[in-house]
Order: structure tokens, then C-alpha cells, then sequence
């Protein structure tokens, strides 16, 4: 019914923005248009030709899209608001009640949001490049069951990308840089996948949290070194899969916090500081985890597990560490490996010990224990280990003892 009476109407800079009818097509001519703006016919298609820019005016959100269906591509807005309220901050573009609304290839430089979505479910938010100033997250979406958010490029916000209550949403191929928190952040949602990402060189790193059923495969994780940083906190997560991630270069791996029923597979952790650890949020849950194939390398320790009623289940991954001895011919080496030590668990308790973590009396402590079995932690044992070859330097390096060594009791970060 909405194109029933629709029309396509050319705005030339100057122009007011004029009535519109549901289903209508505005086409935006190059040039400055002076904003802000807001939309609320349903089924709006505004479509911006090269070098047609919304100017905000600096004050609130550029612009706001407020009924069903409208669809905003190509646009560049610039002089949104500093209003940088977690919650409300002002926008780029800002959809509330806007259900089955899309934004496509949206660009927005020194803003403090890129785009803003509540109570609007099934948005889309497709194929923007969005440039913060580090005060607010760069795509935030809030009660969007069914949200689709992909190929996006965002960088130098708080949070690059953050979901919540966004159960069924799909969260594919964007690149999240610089950002002063998560560079991806979900929390409160189910059945969420989270596929083909990349995370640099973020403060923190990127977090699953609060939820059950997530699928998070194929990404990248990498680059987060200091006293916080770590490349995926997986907290009170129930149900969910880890697949072939890439997580490599951070200070902690895979931190894992009274996370029951996940399993880990196919993951490459490299050259971090912890490959993957485990500890308990006071007063909740033990973590009930299985690793399976996935690779260890160059990690100063690839496990270490501070929660005494944990369930770790490790099998068949492969490690740098483990000597090829393969009599059966199954190509399993034919011992259990440990891939933590006590060390590991004293470090991860006091970093400032990680100092001393690649010295030679270290290495011998973990060397003995690793042959007495009274010393050995069995239950963290992988029972047919495979050999992974080294590549370069053996372990992480000293940075990241020097970033774990300032982890102090940081790792416990709130949302």
C-alpha cells in the first residue's frame, strides 16, 4: 500500500526537507543539506548521490529515522552532537521504532556515534565506514532482535560494535579498530552469530557476555597488550561455539569466566601472553569447557585455570610444546600433555611473577613437573596431544610479560 501514491523527489542543497508520503524515493543532490533531520513516514527510501553531504549542525543526532521500512544509503553526515551518554548518545544516524529499517554505506567522520538503533527490530546497518572520537560506541544497537550488522569499518570509537538484547542478529565481515574499550561487545542475547570479524589493536579487546547460543566462528582477534587487554572475554556464557578464531598477539588469549556447556574448536591462539584463562566471577558458576583442535604457539602459557571446580575438557589440540612421540603411528603423540603448570596458576593470580616467567629456573619448574605425574594438573590433560611446528620466536616474547605483569586484579572489567 505504501507505493501506491509514492513519488521520487530530488532535494538540491537548500532545500527544506519536504512532506512525504509513505513509500516515497528522495533523492539527494551533491552538495551541503542542512540538517538535522528527522524521517518518520514508513517505507522512505532516501538515497544520497556522491558528494551529498547532512550537515548535523552540531547539536543531537543528524538524523532520525522513526517508522517502518525506511532505507538511508549512501549518505555522509558530518557535525553530529558530543552528547555521549552510553545509552543515548548523539548520532549519525539514529533509527528508534524503526523496524526493517536499513542503512547502507553510510560515512561519518569525527562523530560521536555512527549509528544508533532501539526497539527496532530486523535493522540493518550495512557497509559504513564510521570514524569516532572515543567517547560513545561507533554501532550500538539496543532491543533489535534480528539486527544485521556487516561490512562495516569502524574505528576510534569507545565500543566499535555493540549488541544487546539482540537475540538472532548476525554480526558478519566488519573490521573494528583503535577502540578505547570492546572492539565488539555483545551482551543479554541468544542465538547470535558472530562470523568473519576483525578486532586490532583495541585498550581491551572484544567480549561475549550474558547470553547462550552464540556462535562465534572465523574471526580475528588481535593486537590488545596491556594490563586489561585480552582478545575475547567469553563471561557467563552458556551454550555457545568458538570456531575458528583467530586470537594472536594479546596480553590473555581467551579469558573465560563462569562460562558452563561451551566449546572451543579449531581456534589458533598464537603469540599471546595466556593462550586461554579461566577463572570464576565471585558468587557464580563453574566454567564447564571443551577444547578440541585447536592450536597453541608462541603463547608464554597456552592454559591456566584459576577456578578448582572448572570442567576442562582438552582433546586432540595441537601444541608447540609437545614432543612428536608417536610410536602407534595414530599421529597423536602416545603421552597425556599438560598444557598448564602451577606456574601459570600462580601468574595468574600475581602477574608481577610473569617477569620471571621465560627464565631458566621457570623452565626447569615446569620441565620437572611436567615428569612427576604427583605434580602433573591430570585433570587438564590432553590425552592423545599433536605436534604443532614452531615458527619464530619460541614463545610470545617479553612484551607480553611486561603487559601481564600490570594485570594486578584488572581482569575483573565491568561492562
Amino acid at each position: 500500500m505504501w507505493f501506491l501514491f509514492a513519488a521520487a523527489l530530488v532535494l538540491q542543497p537548500g532545500d527544506p526537507l519536504p512532506p512525504l508520503q509513505p513509500g516515497d524515493t528522495l533523492r539527494l543532490a551533491p552538495g551541503v543539506h542542512a540538517g538535522p533531520w528527522t524521517i518518520d513516514v514508513p517505507g522512505v527510501r532516501l538515497v544520497a548521490e556522491p558528494g551529498a553531504v547532512l550537515d548535523g549542525g552540531g547539536a543531537g543526532s543528524a538524523l532520525v529515522l522513526a517508522a517502518e521500512g525506511i532505507a538511508v544509503e549512501g549518505l555522509e553526515v558530518r557535525r553530529v552532537g558530543r552528547g555521549s551518554d552510553f545509552y543515548a548518545p548523539d548520532a549519525a544516524v539514529w533509527l528508534v521504532d524503526c523496524p526493517d529499517c536499513t542503512v547502507r554505506g553510510l560515512k561519518a567522520v569525527g562523530v560521536t556515534t555512527g549509528v544508533r538503533a532501539e526497539d527496532s527490530p530486523r535493522v540493518r546497518v550495512e557497509d559504513c565506514e564510521l570514524q569516532g572520537l572515543g567517547d560513545a560506541p561507533g554501532i550500538t544497537l539496543y532491543r533489535t532482535p534480528g539486527a544485521r550488522v556487516q561490512g562495516n569499518r569502524v574505528e576510534g570509537f569507545l565500543d566499535g560494535i555493540y549488541l544487546e538484547h539482540a537475540s538472532g542478529s548476525r554480526a558478519l565481515e566488519n573490521v573494528s579498530r583503535g577502540s578505547r574499550r570492546y572492539g565488539f561487545h555483545l551482551m543479554f542475547s541468544r542465538d547470535v552469530e558472530v562470523a568473519g570479524n576483525r578486532v586490532e589493536q583495541g585498550r581491551v579487546g572484544s567480549a561475549v557476555m550474558y547470553g547462550a547460543r552464540a556462535w562465534v566462528h572465523d574471526n580475528v582477534f588481535a593486537g590488545h597488550v596491556g594490563p586489561l587487554a585480552f582478545g575475547l572475554l567469553v563471561q557467563e556464557q552458556s551454550e555457545s561455539r568458538f570456531e575458528r578464531n583467530r586470537v594472536t598477539g594479546n596480553t590473555v588469549g581467551m579469558l573465560v569466566v563462569s562460562s558452563p556447556d561451551d566449546v572451543f574448536r579449531a581456534n589458533d591462539l598464537f603469540d599471546n601472553g595466556f593462550g586461554v584463562l579461566v577463572r570464576r566471577e565471585r558468587d557464580k558458576g563453574a566454567s564447564a569447557l571443551r577444547f578440541e583442535g585447536n592450536r597453541f604457539r608462541g603463547n608464554v602459557y597456552d592454559l591456566a585455570v584459576d577456578d578448582p571446580e572448572a570442567k576442562v575438557a582438552m582433546r586432540r589440540n595441537r601444541y608447540d610444546r609437545v614432543r612428536p612421540l608417536d610410536l602407534d603411528g595414530d599421529g597423536a603423540a602416545d603421552l597425556p600433555y599438560v598444557p598448564s603448570s602451577s606456574y601459570a596458576l600462580l601468574t595468574s593470580r600475581q602477574p608481577d611473577l610473569s617477569l620471571f616467567a621465560l627464565g631458566p629456573g621457570m623452565l626447569l619448574w615446569e620441565r620437572v613437573e611436567g615428569r612427576v605425574p604427583a605434580l602433573r594438573f591430570m585433570t587438564l590433560a590432553d590425552a592423545a596431544p599433536l605436534p604443532l611446528a614452531r615458527e619464530g620466536r619460541p614463545f610470545a616474547g617479553f612484551a607480553w610479560i611486561l603487559a601481564l605483569a600490570g594485570l594486578g586484579g584488572g581482569l575483573w572489567l565491568r561492562s
